[in-house]
């Protein structure tokens, strides 16, 4: 889905999200999945803005490469492990320390979002894209408006059309209430804004924000800083919503928050 308010943009930004923990809070049968301990307390969203797409991916392309020929890291991989992308879920934690390390050199910015899924308002416990849909609208609707124009890319596996509209359409209610009460961000008539929904592998972007989501998803379903800590000083702002918590660079997470 593409908002085209008239003029070619001047200036243009591209925002990867990508998710940590899921959305479900009730089993089709009613059955609380996150009481049961079977589903994750928390989801979390995370952000990757970027100025440059193609130089971001060249760049994450040659550092895939060096690890790959790094004769200490490769004697570890099993056969079945090929690397061809960046999965914070399955990658060694010796890929990852380095892959962390390297995300906190690059020329992006970084943002995320938090939920604790069982503080969430009953109609979103109930509705898992729903959920999904109103914590991207939160993490998005005051960074989405800093460019002439705007590309949104999902690290989605599904292809529904009805699904990806239903996040659309819940992540512009968000903006567009958001930029109601602040009449200044309707000044800009080139705006355009365009959603895109890609699978995980396609874009480097989008294994950043998998990593930077699974760094914030570990410190607060599994009390582990570990991630983190090498992102502190990265990440701009992580927003804890149901809490009502804010932390900085300044105002970091601790493991008593």
């Amino acid at each position: 889905m593409c908002f085209n308010v008239s003029m070619e943009p001047t200036l243009k930004t591209y925002i990867f999200i990508d998710e940590s923990g899921k959305p479900e809070v009730f089993s089709s049968k009613g059955i609380n999945l996150v009481s049961k301990g079977i589903a994750s307390r928390y989801l979390v969203l995370a952000a990757v803005r970027s100025l440059d797409q193609l130089e971001l991916q060249r760049q994450i392309t040659d550092f895939k490469l060096s690890l790959l020929k790094d004769p200490v890291l490769t004697q570890r991989f099993s056969t079945a492990y090929t690397l061809d992308a960046f999965h914070a879920h399955h990658d060694y934690d010796e890929v990852k320390e380095r892959f962390y390390q390297f995300i906190a050199t690059l020329d992006i910015k970084l943002d995320v979002v938090v939920t604790e899924k069982l503080k969430c308002y009953p109609p979103l416990q109930q509705n898992p894209g729903k959920m999904y849909g109103v914590m991207a609208g939160q993490l998005l609707k005051t960074i989405c408006h800093q460019a002439d124009s705007t590309e949104i890319i999902f690290s989605r596996k599904d292809s529904k059309l009805k699904l990806r509209q239903e996040l659309e359409l819940e992540v512009e209610r968000i903006r567009l209430e958001y930029i109601q009460q602040r009449p200044h961000l309707n000044e800009n008539t080139q705006f355009t804004l365009k959603y895109l929904h890609n699978p995980h592998y396609s874009h480097g972007g989008l294994q950043i924000a998998d990593y930077v989501a699974h760094a914030i998803f570990q410190v607060f379903e599994r009390g582990n800083l570990r991630w983190y800590k090498i992102l502190q000083n990265k990440i701009g702002r992580i927003q804890d919503i149901c809490n009502k918590k804010f932390f900085t660079r300044n105002n970091p997470l601790e493991l008593s928050s």
